[in-house]
């Protein structure tokens, strides 16, 4: 998966390299990000360190996602995973997928096929739904953003939106993008001449 403008898939951002901006070193690579699905927020992110365990880094301590690094606060923002919040929190990749997405009245909408990301001032998640591969081949795939999200199952199997998720969904990320962050079309002005008397 690309990039299309701003949006990024998460695959062209996992095992990209994190570094610590305060002191320059390297703590580990991407390994996956948490999400907030209640919020529909980007909550942290975990680290695979040398030794392969995992370390969590909650969101405000995410200086930035540049080209090459992902860059963190300190050393010391990544955290055990033991000791940190987080760790109740799914993973996108690891959790997210396959989720069964399933409106407030009871419908069910498909599954998680993909997460993206909105890199900008703030970080927007998108999730690709769809039912089958079949979908995304006759343009039924749905893009919707993650703050449509109302809650997530304990098992993270299921995830409830928003009764008009359906509608607020578009079936290409291109349309979703358009829609969300062109700037808004002006109303033509039409002059009307009148002749005074």
């Amino acid at each position: 998966m690309a990039n299309t403008g701003n949006i990024n898939s998460i695959d062209t951002l996992i095992g990209r390299t994190v570094l610590a901006r305060s002191t320059a070193n390297k703590i580990g690579q991407l390994h996956d990000l948490i999400i907030d699905v209640s919020k529909g927020e980007l909550a942290g992110i975990s680290v695979q360190i040398p030794d392969q365990s995992l370390r969590l880094v909650e969101g405000r301590d995410i200086h930035s996602f540049g080209p090459d690094a992902v860059m963190i606060t300190a050393d010391e923002s990544a955290v055990t995973v033991q000791d940190s919040l987080l760790k109740i929190l799914p993973l996108a990749k690891h959790n997210l997928i396959g989720s069964n997405v399933v409106t407030e009245s009871g419908k069910l909408l498909g599954q998680v096929a993909h997460v993206y990301l909105r890199l900008s001032d703030s970080v927007l998640l998108i999730y690709e739904v769809r039912t089958s591969i079949l979908d995304k081949l006759l343009g039924h795939t749905l893009y919707f953003s993650a703050s449509q999200g109302r809650a997530i199952s304990a098992d993270f199997t299921r995830i409830v939106v928003a009764e008009d998720t359906e509608e607020k969904a578009d079936h290409n990320l291109a349309a979703l993008e358009s829609r969300l962050f062109s700037p808004p079309k002006e109303d033509p002005v039409v002059v009307i001449r009148s002749r005074g008397y």
